[in-house]
């Protein structure tokens, strides 16, 4: 009688864990389906294709957990990521890294979304006063690694020329070429918007205006580069627009300082926001896609796209391009620095005329993102 029950007690349990196996493979199958999908129509399948990672690494919990009870069932989880092994490039890398002699001529990019240099400290509620500390360490970190080409998002210029920007960036890099648009500002004194700088000759320069009143936006900047005119996108899309409360809820979620309601009310307010973000985003890429599809020239994508490689963001905008993380990135690539889970949410693209070399993560918290940068060669 006791082993009777055993028996069924173990049935159950594997019924129950293939069950929700057979769950996990579905939430996948529909992260597949998210790069595919307007937010615009199917909002819904973006928070699948945000929740990949989990899922991903769900399944492959799966996989170990039946090679020990039933080894036959580990192929449900292995097949599924099979089905989706192009999206496991897109998360993780391990390239090898070419050696500098070989890079004298290659064009340096760097992207960095600097959160206005941090202003006024975002890091202090209330406080107004200019802040300089991360501004200057940006300074320091631009000395050392100085690009051909840096592509800013949230950029600030300061009227009152106390906190100082374009001219030091100007002189740190030794240029005279930036394209600078500005989308908002306040009182007339701080600036804000998105800008690029280059050691290269500018040729000509546009901008792509979003039908939102939010200021993010998409600048190109055609320049010569060896005689061939190549154009720079720097794209900022739609921010999630997180508030001091969401931020401090992270904090407070962190140290397991929260109840339940609390947990249900910020919960719902966030996913609140990263809808209304998904939809707005939409047709802010299809813009975008449509003019790289018109462009005439080689390209350097770069920018802070505020969603993930497995999002319709990412599959909209890489169409015809390479992303020069896969091509030669390491580890995991995040490079959201804030206070909830990391993604990579920062890009460097590039037209198949080009091939990437050392995708690298500068993981200095400047910003509550991490800068990236690569280099370029032209292929033979």
């Amino acid at each position: 009688m006791a082993k009777t029950k055993s028996k069924y007690k173990g049935g159950f349990v594997r019924k129950s864990l293939l069950s929700i196996n057979i769950l996990l493979v579905i939430f996948l199958f529909l992260s597949y389906l998210a790069q595919f999908a307007s937010p615009e129509k199917l909002w819904m399948l973006a928070f699948f294709g945000m929740a990949y990672p989990i899922l991903l690494l769900g399944n492959i919990f799966f996989i170990l957990l039946w090679l020990f009870i039933r080894y036959q069932l580990a192929l449900i989880s292995f097949i599924a990521i099979l089905g989706g092994y192009s999206f496991l490039f897109r998360t993780i890398q391990y390239s090898s890294k070419t050696p500098e002699k070989d890079l004298t001529n290659a064009t340096k990019i760097m992207s960095f979304n600097v959160r206005n240099f941090d202003l006024y400290n975002y890091d202090v509620k209330n406080n107004w006063a200019y802040n300089f500390t991360k501004r200057n360490k940006i300074f320091d970190l631009l000395s050392v690694e100085k690009p051909d080409i840096i592509c800013f998002q949230e950029y600030v210029y300061d009227a009152t020329h106390v906190f100082k920007t374009t001219d030091t960036i100007k002189k740190i890099l030794n240029t005279k070429n930036e394209h600078i648009v500005f989308t908002a500002n306040s009182r007339n004194l701080n600036y804000f918007g998105i800008a690029t700088f280059t050691k290269y000759p500018v040729v000509d320069t546009g901008s792509i205006a979003f039908k939102t009143v939010s200021g993010n936006i998409c600048i190109f900047t055609d320049v010569i580069i060896n005689k061939d005119t190549v154009r720079i996108y720097n794209a900022h899309f739609e921010s999630i627009r997180l508030g001091f409360e969401d931020y401090q809820f992270a904090s407070e979620l962190s140290k397991n300082n929260v109840n339940n309601t609390k947990i249900k009310n910020n919960s719902e307010r966030i996913v609140s926001r990263l809808k209304k973000a998904y939809i707005i985003r939409a047709p802010q890429v299809d813009l975008v896609a449509k003019h790289i599809a018109n462009c005439p020239y080689p390209i350097i994508f770069c920018g802070d796209f505020n969603d993930t490689p497995i999002s319709y963001t990412y599959y909209q905008i890489s169409k015809n391009l390479k992303d020069s993380f896969i091509e030669s990135g390491r580890g995991t690539g995040q490079s959201y620095a804030g206070v909830f889970p990391s993604f990579r949410i920062d890009y460097i693209f590039h037209s198949p005329i080009f091939q990437a070399h050392n995708y690298e993560t500068i993981h200095q918290e400047l910003s509550d993102h991490y800068p990236i940068k690569c280099y370029l060669t032209k292929k033979q």
